[in-house]
This record gives C-alpha cells, sequence and structure tokens, in this order.
C-alpha cells in the first residue's frame, strides 16, 4: 500500500543532542561562515538520521573542507530548504522542520488552542465542491457548547465556499462560522444542499483526554468491553489503567479498541496499552529499536509493563510506587481502524501478534509508519531532558529552530515492521464512516455503528450481511481530515526519560 499523506507531520519525544562530539552548532574556530541553523541542521542530522549513510551530502568527510562545506551550506536560502534537501526522500515520508520548539512542545501535551471537533472533508461528485463532516466531538469544549455533533455536515467557514483545491488557509482562524448543509439522496446520486443554520465555534486552550468514549455491553455469555482511544498520552496512564480496572471488575472478556482516529503518541504508552490486553511479562520484548549504522550501539529492546508508570505533564517520572496494571489477559482484541491509523497505534498491532494473540482488524488499511524519531535542540553540551531549567540554558537562545528527523525503526519480538501497513481482517474490511452521512452517523460505541457492529458480527460468529452504503460516495473523493492540519499527528516518540533508560551511548 503507496503510503498516504497529505500534510502528514509528527511528534516525537524532546532530546537535545549531547557532548562536543553531538554538537550541532559548532563553528569549529570560526572557519564555518553558514549561519547557526543550518550549521545545526546538519550537524543533527548527520549525527541521527536514519537514512544518514544513503545521503551523500551527509556523509562525514562532508565536512573535512570548511569552505567548502560553508559554501554548500550556503546554496540553500534557509534552514528549512537545507533540511528538506537533506531528506531521503525515496524512502522518509515523516521527518519535519520546527520553526518554534515552544508551539511543537505545547501541542505535544494535547494542550492547544482548539475548536474540539474533528471532520472530514469530502468531494461532491462530479464538482469542485467540498464538504465537511464532523466526525467526533470533545466533551465540554467549543464544539460541544455550540451544539455540533457527529455526522453534522458543513460547506462553508466564514462566508466561504469551500472548493477543491482546498485552501488550508480558511483554517487558520480562532473563529468559525460554519455554513451547515444536509445530504439528500435520488435514485441517481445524492445532493449535499446548504440550510439556514450557521454555527459559530471559537477555540480555546483544551487539553483533550485521549480517553474519548468508554462503554461495556452484555451479548449473551459475552462482556464486550468499548473504548475509543485517540492519542497515546503518557500524562493519561493511570486513567487508562482505572479504565482497564473497570473493565477486569465487570468480567469483559472481548475488547473492541478504537484507534481509528489514532495517529500514535508515546512508545512506552503503546506498550502499556498492548501490556492491559494481553497480561505479557515485563520479561517479554514488545518492540526492539533499530538505528542508523552510526548509532547501531543504540539499539534496544523495549519490554511489556506489570506496573504502570506514572509521568507528570513535562514527561518526567512521578515519585512513588507504581500501581499494579490491570490487564485483561485477552487471547483475542478487536481493533477498528482507518486510513489515519498509524505509528503507535500500529505499534500495538505489530507488538501483540507474536504471543498467539488474535488480533482482528476492521476498517480500512492503516498508514504503515514503523518509525519513530525525537525532537533535536540546537543545544551542544545538553543532556537528554529540555524540562530541566539548566538543560534548557544550553538551548542556542539565538532561535527557536528544532527538527524532528527519524532516528529509528521498530519491530516486534519476531523482527517483523509494518511499512506498507496493515490490511483488515478478511471479511470485515467496512465501508468509511464518509458513507454513511444520511440521516446522521450513529454516535461512536454505539452498537449500530458501523464498525463496531461489524465486530460484534464477528465476535458472534455470525458475519453480518453487507448493507448497502447509504450515500453513493466515491472513497477517492474523501480528501483528507482535520487531523492533518496538525503536525505530528501521526507520531511515535521517545521521552526524555526512556532515553535515559536505554542509557544511550556516545560515540
Amino acid at each position: 500500500m503507496k503510503k498516504f499523506h497529505v500534510l502528514i507531520l509528527l511528534l516525537t519525544g524532546l532530546f537535545i543532542l549531547q557532548s562536543c562530539d553531538t554538537s550541532t552548532s559548532a563553528t569549529d574556530g570560526g572557519e564555518i561562515t553558514a549561519s547557526e541553523e543550518k550549521q545545526f541542521v546538519w550537524n543533527g542530522l548527520n549525527y541521527w538520521y536514519y537514512w544518514q549513510d544513503r545521503v551523500a551530502d551527509l556523509a562525514d568527510s562532508r565536512k573535512d573542507d570548511k569552505r567548502a562545506f560553508s559554501q554548500f551550506l550556503n546554496v540553500y536560502d534557509d534552514e528549512r530548504e537545507l533540511f528538506d534537501h537533506l531528506k531521503y526522500d525515496l524512502e522518509d515520508d515523516f521527518s519535519w522542520f520546527i520553526d518554534d520548539y515552544e508551539v511543537h512542545e505545547a501541542a505535544r501535551l494535547g494542550t492547544s488552542k482548539s475548536f474540539g471537533f474533528r471532520f472530514g472533508l469530502g468531494q461532491e461528485p462530479n464538482s469542485s465542491n467540498v464538504f465537511g463532516f464532523v466526525q467526533y466531538v470533545v466533551d465540554d469544549s467549543p464544539a460541544d457548547r455550540a451544539g455540533l455533533k457527529r455526522g453534522d455536515i458543513f460547506r462553508g467557514i466564514n462566508g466561504q465556499n469551500l472548493t477543491f483545491p482546498i485552501n488550508a488557509d480558511l483554517f487558520d482562524d480562532d473563529e468559525y462560522v460554519l455554513t451547515m448543509a444536509t445530504v439528500r439522496r435520488f435514485e441517481n446520486g445524492y445532493l449535499i444542499q446548504n440550510t439556514n443554520e450557521t454555527v459559530q465555534v471559537i477555540s480555546e486552550t483544551l487539553t483533550e483526554n485521549p480517553i474519548h468514549t468508554f462503554r461495556m455491553y452484555n451479548f449473551g455469555s459475552r462482556t464486550v468491553g468499548y473504548l475509543l482511544y485517540n492519542s497515546f498520552r503518557f500524562n493519561f496512564h493511570e486513567e487508562l489503567n482505572d479504565r482497564f480496572g473497570t473493565f477486569k471488575e465487570n468480567g469483559v472478556n472481548e475488547l473492541v479498541l478504537d484507534l481509528r482516529y489514532n495517529g500514535g503518541g508515546a512508545l512506552l504508552t503503546s506498550a502499556l496499552l498492548a501490556s492491559m490486553i494481553s497480561g505479557e511479562s515485563d520479561n517479554s520484548i514488545f518492540a526492539e529499536l533499530r538505528y542508523n549504522n552510526k548509532r547501531s550501539s543504540n539499539n534496544e529492546e523495549f519490554s511489556f509493563f506489570t506496573r504502570v508508570p506514572i509521568y507528570d505533564v513535562s514527561g518526567s517520572p512521578v515519585s512513588g510506587d507504581d500501581p499494579v496494571l490491570n490487564s485483561l489477559g485477552l487471547s483475542r482484541v478487536y481493533i477498528l481502524t482507518s486510513l489515519r491509523t498509524a505509528s503507535a497505534s500500529e505499534t500495538v498491532i505489530n507488538g501483540l501478534r507474536p504471543y498467539g494473540i488474535d488480533v482482528v482488524l476492521i476498517g480500512r488499511p492503516t498508514i504503515g509508519k514503523d518509525e519513530g524519531s525525537i525532537t533535536v535542540y540546537d543545544a551542544p553540551g545538553a543532556n537528554y531532558s529540555p524540562r530541566d531549567s539548566e538543560q534548557r540554558s544550553m538551548i542556542n537562545p539565538n532561535h527557536k529552530r528544532a527538527m524532528q528527523p527519524i532516528i529509528f525503526k521498530i519491530f516486534n519480538a519476531d523482527g517483523e515492521d509494518y511499512p506498507e501497513g496493515f490490511l483488515p481482517t478478511a471479511g470485515t474490511t467496512a465501508q468509511s464512516e464518509f458513507n454513511y452521512l444520511v440521516g446522521g452517523l450513529p454516535p461512536l460505541g454505539d452498537p449500530e455503528e458501523q464498525l463496531f457492529k461489524t465486530a460484534l458480527g464477528h465476535m458472534s460468529g455470525t458475519f453480518l450481511p453487507k448493507e448497502r452504503a447509504q450515500t453513493e460516495v466515491d472513497l477517492s473523493k474523501l480528501l483528507m481530515d482535520s487531523s492533518e492540519l496538525i503536525p505530528f499527528f501521526d507520531d511515535v516518540y521517545l521521552l526524555p526519560s526512556e532515553m535515559k533508560r536505554f542509557e544511550m551511548k556516545k560515540e
């Protein structure tokens, strides 16, 4: 499967290069005349980049002649252009450049200005007209208070109709006035029509809980737990464990894990969730990280958990006894997927497979992001965590540039990666919710919601008959969703404390 990406970006763990050997902007006695930012980009990629040995201009020898090296760096108008040139485009879809690391850090914590709803964009057939549809709404958010709900349709923002090609600037405002619409089905197709309604939504600073929907149902001898989990956030570990505790107390023996909107997050949270599902011991390997040839001494194995590590919002471990992990010890799990399921979500799938757990995938193929990165700062001599005030003081004060280069690939205990993503289990491929807009989309976690309904049919041993899509929408016209407007929506990252745990080795 070709990797699907429209404005695909990623978030990874915070990191600052260590020691003079890894200095990102050292000027070698002033012999290099290019800007600090350009030197930072080259040095950081030369040291960490997974494909460093595939990029001729990142060879160690490139820096031997200081004058020639300066001339090379100065060919590029700015550091971003240099970064783009040094990427290994044949395989790298996910490294990205950071203009302002302070903005990046705030978003990493899940706290940023938000409207509190996620939406998809589709193109009307035989037309340049584009419409939006609400996928989910965050509780007590601006969108929730404005009355938006899953399945609502809109055709304009702030008085401007949505058309193809999409003008991304329309989504930059802090206030949306949405022109609402409805979809009507006819014998030979469908028509989207404006209503007389508009909905005003004003963004605000919001921390989104990744545990969006949590439900339990009894179906005969089965107690089914449903969890819509939208991001692997390290600062919600205790709440996630409490939810699995509730599952366990109520005898949940079938789990439907909805990751259709989950682009990834912290690798240790991915391992933690897999541990809650499987009950594997902390002697079992969840993932293996493999670095570039220069950094191969850092290759490490990442284990399952039996206790729950608790972190504060900075990513630092909270002192005290870690809670005992609530595990269901399941031999089967249902995972709902979409074309936006990526990264740490895929790592859960891959990490469980070697242990005899039947991972049933329902929905659409996943992205195929089996790589991870770290945030590289311009900070010679700093240590691993930028949250320490002394270490942060070592960050170059002359600019706020940083990078998110891919630095490792992820494999499971059997040495398997997933560059092409994962396909749905045979017989369970479901149409996108994009095709079910007439009459509104059922709430997420409702047994009548299409993907959940398919999972219930599979576990009962009687596949539900394939339903005719209520709107004849060509899936190729599903253009994007709002997650793609957010940097690092398909991320897998390591926390600074995890880098310490692995005792990363210097040259």
